[in-house]
């Protein structure tokens, strides 16, 4: 979603991809791996227990989004506009990579 190949592998690699890719967002690292995380989980039990599979990995980032813009709510300040603008950055991101992706799809298919 950010433009990069590199995905991190580990908890270590996740903090040291941040730093290098987002620099200035240091304190915001931990509130994007919460939000991934419990959309995973959240995506997990849907399918296992509510058979709904996922349509695509956006729906992933795009409820990261979701969340992250809810838990903005909880800032103040600085830190509230700044988280602000990552969440709609990142969901911005995703929507170009969606229409990125589906255009050589819906290709494959005429």
């Amino acid at each position: 979603m950010l433009g990069t190949a590199l995905c991190p592998n580990n908890i270590w690699q996740y903090f040291s991809w941040c730093y290098v890719f987002l620099p200035d967002g240091a304190r915001f690292y931990t509130f994007g791996l919460a939000a991934i995380c419990w959309v995973i989980w959240n995506s997990r039990n849907q399918a296992t227990f509510k058979h709904k599979q996922l349509k695509t990995p956006f729906n992933v980032v795009y409820s990261a989004c979701g969340f992250l813009t809810y838990w903005v709510g909880l800032m103040a300040g600085a830190d509230r506009d700044a988280m602000e603008r990552g969440a709609k950055m990142l969901k911005t991101n995703a929507s170009v990579m969606m229409r990125i992706c589906v255009a050589p799809a819906r290709a494959a298919m005429d």
